[in-house]
């Protein structure tokens, strides 16, 4: 058991994400930050060793919770997708070390459209990523939430394929 202990954040955890091959963790602070862990496990003992490696912060709204996190960018998985209740969806370097300000780019800001779900499938073609799906919003119920499918040629160029209404 490790105890994962930033100093100097009180606030609470809204998700995890683990990267594909287990030793790196992002979490979500509810203060608007994204913290990332790189986790070590000794072979055949029960150590574990966790540092905090980055704060990111700056892409999103200061004090407002981030919902989720995502790695993406093909099998090394480079990047860091981040959602959260002010409409944005970040990508940040996960590979980031220290206090990050800012994502390397915003693909959505709705300010009127807090994100709760995301996902991306990756393309197998040259191109970083091929789709995008967030849901979200403020109106309807639990089955009216409203979803967006973007797709994305690089990180430069976003279009969106289906939005409702």
């Amino acid at each position: 058991l490790s105890v994962l202990s930033l100093p100097g954040c009180e606030s609470h955890l809204t998700s995890f994400a683990w990267d594909s091959t287990g030793t790196r963790l992002a979490s979500c602070v509810g203060t608007g930050h994204i913290v990332l862990w790189h986790v070590e496990s000794t072979i055949g003992t029960n150590h574990i060793r966790v540092n905090c490696t980055c704060v990111l912060g700056g892409g999103h709204a200061p004090g407002r919770p981030i919902f989720g996190v995502k790695y993406f960018g093909g099998k090394s998985e480079e990047l860091l997708l981040s959602w959260g209740v002010d409409g944005k969806l970040c990508v940040w370097d996960r590979s980031s070390e220290g206090e990050i300000h800012e994502p390397i780019t915003t693909l959505v800001s709705k300010a009127d459209y807090p994100i709760y779900a995301c996902d991306v499938t990756e393309s197998t073609e040259n191109t970083l990523i091929s789709r995008i799906a967030i849901g979200g919003g403020n109106d309807g119920g639990f089955l009216g939430v409203t979803a967006f499918i973007y797709d994305v040629a690089d990180l430069s160029k976003t279009r969106c394929l289906y939005a409702p209404g």
